[in-house]
């Protein structure tokens, strides 16, 4: 394609940016000021002249493709550039600032070790972060968005799911040298490290076998994940740990996966944007990061799994 052939910016791009931020084609056209079928037929001749499909087409609402995904960023970035450059020629500019909630497991196991990322495609975007559980405080001061340790399956009003972890023990490799794990049976011999509860190690050993003789009720108990999995890091015991907050001390050695059985969590993590935030496009920039980073981990989980 030569820089002839590219999609008028006033038209086809600002259309498909528009339904993707959205994930809606009625509230995309509610936004431009133009008809649904002038969006729909943008973003078509946009799919036909690329030769890609952008949007998985489900009841009531669209989906990104990972092509849609990719163009997102590009464009995103695209306008975040233009809007800048205006606003400085108009001497109206001003510092961009993104404002998250993060739960802090999020936070400190994921989010941060990641950050710099993030801010190489939007370097001059001030990005704040508040470690904090729950959702209130989308209410009461600014929040573009946040990030939510919650129920799987439920309900919430602008929210997308990020991802739903898989549980299984984990442990510091030197202590299966100590004390070898060549089934659950042997976590008897070993200290439990308990991540804010028991329940997680009872629905575990339960999945594997009821006949089982550990006991659950001994151990440690944290408040954090992230304290929980440290411990395990420094050879105190046999944690809970799972494929996404533990993914950077498995894949750096720190932790080792002792079994190969694993359930999936009850818990899911969800990106919300409160509704003053849809139009905003750091926080555009930084869902498109985020899905796209968490699409890579689950593809690199899958080659890990075939590879073992």
């Amino acid at each position: 394609m030569s820089k002839d052939d590219l999609p008028v910016l006033s038209g086809a791009l600002r259309a498909f940016e528009a339904a993707a931020r959205h994930q809606s084609i009625k509230m995309a056209s509610n936004e431009l000021h133009v008809t649904h079928a002038s969006v729909s037929r943008y973003v078509k001749g946009l799919e036909r002249q690329l030769g890609h499909r952008l949007f998985e087409r489900l009841h009531r609402r669209i989906v990104l493709t990972a092509d849609g995904e990719m163009l997102l960023g590009a464009v995103t970035t695209g306008l975040s550039h233009i809007r800048r450059a205006v606003m400085k020629l108009s001497g109206s500019e001003r510092p961009n600032r993104l404002v998250i909630s993060v739960d802090p497991d999020f936070a400190g196991l994921w989010l941060v070790p990641r950050l710099a990322e993030f801010s190489a495609i939007m370097p001059d975007t001030l990005v704040e972060i508040f470690a904090e559980k729950g959702a209130g405080s989308l209410h009461g001061r600014r929040i573009d968005c946040t990030i939510q340790y919650a129920e799987a399956g439920m309900e919430l009003k602008n929210s997308d799911i990020l991802f739903r972890s898989r549980l299984f023990p984990v442990c510091a490799p030197a202590l299966m040298k100590m004390r070898p794990l060549r089934s659950p049976e042997d976590l008897q011999h070993h200290t439990l490290l308990h991540d804010r509860s028991i329940v997680e190690w009872q629905e575990y050993l339960q999945s594997c076998s009821r006949n089982i003789n550990v006991d659950v009720r001994s151990g440690v108990v944290f408040s954090e994940t992230a304290l929980c999995l440290d411990a395990a890091v420094r050879g105190q015991g046999v944690a809970i740990g799972d494929d996404f907050l533990a993914a950077m001390h498995l894949a750096e050695g720190r932790l080792v996966k002792p079994f190969a059985s694993s359930r999936y969590s009850k818990n899911a993590y969800y990106f919300i944007v409160p509704k003053r935030g849809t139009n905003d496009p750091a926080v555009a920039a930084f869902r498109n990061w985020l899905f796209q980073s968490i699409r890579r981990l689950r593809g690199s989980l899958r080659v890990r799994r075939v590879g073992h």
